[in-house]
């Protein structure tokens, strides 16, 4: 219990000491920090989602119409609904959790234990300035990147191979889409997606620079942690999302008094 509470208390302030540090990133060494980040999270991760995304939006087309018996505009509906609200967010969170989480939470353990953010701090060097704020931000960023990448591979694929699997053309799912399609939901995506790399980057950092013994042992321990605390943080904030947006809560389990 207690050691829940230390983690609860250590994640928070150093969110609040990230975003009030958020100006420094104009400082040379943290912008190229950020950059190699936003890199290595968005851009290096891009190639491995192309056949999943395409697959997920065929796959809830096709169900859709074929097997529910859905008529065109309740599956593009649906469509949106989940890629662009739901499926798209968490899955570039999963992405993300994944190769990024667990190659920050990693590396910050092994200069813990090899002591080079002791010889950091004897140089002066804040390490929130050149460790955690630069790939706070590259994370957000970046997810917010992958998210969109995935929603757009997604939807083409569906638009694109489904005439060939359903009795749909591409004329037709593509009008009900630019019809049915709403701003709020790329900003609502857009918004949950910084939330989600925040809290991910955000929780790695924090076990990464507070390993549970200075030894090559906590490494693993560290990387553990992070995931499953990281996977759980994105979880509760979709939750959240979802009972602002749609009164409900654990699947209608729990519904808004409005």
């Amino acid at each position: 219990m207690l050691q829940a509470l230390r983690e609860i208390e250590g994640g928070v302030r150093l969110s609040l000491n990230v975003a009030a540090r958020m100006p420094r990133l104009a400082k040379p060494p943290v912008l190229e920090s950020f950059l190699r980040q936003v890199y290595f999270s968005g851009v290096t991760a891009a190639t491995g989602v192309i056949l999943r995304a395409c697959t997920l939006g065929v796959l809830i087309i096709a169900v859709m119409i074929d097997m529910l018996d859905a008529d065109i505009d309740l599956a593009v509906k649906i469509l949106l609904l989940l890629v662009f609200r739901e499926l798209g967010p968490l899955a570039a969170a999963v992405v993300v959790i994944l190769r990024t989480g667990t190659a920050i939470s990693a590396e910050m353990a092994m200069m813990r234990v090899s002591g080079q953010t002791r010889a950091l701090r004897y140089l002066g060097i804040d390490l929130y300035d050149y460790l955690v704020v630069p790939r706070v931000a590259g994370v957000m960023l970046a997810t917010a990147a992958l998210t969109l990448y995935v929603q757009f591979l997604a939807v083409s694929g569906a638009l694109v191979i489904s005439p060939f699997i359903i009795e749909a053309s591409f004329t037709e799912l593509t009008t009900r889409l630019f019809e049915l399609f709403k701003p709020i939901d790329l900003y609502y995506s857009v918004i949950k997606s910084l939330l989600f790399g925040f809290a991910i980057a955000a929780c790695c950092c924090w076990h990464g620079l507070n390993p549970p013994d200075l030894t090559p042992n906590g490494v693993p321990k560290v990387v553990t942690r992070a995931v499953m605390q990281s996977a759980m943080l994105v979880l509760a904030i979709n939750a959240v999302f979802a009972y602002l947006v749609f009164g409900i809560l654990f699947f209608g389990l729990v519904k808004a008094q409005l």
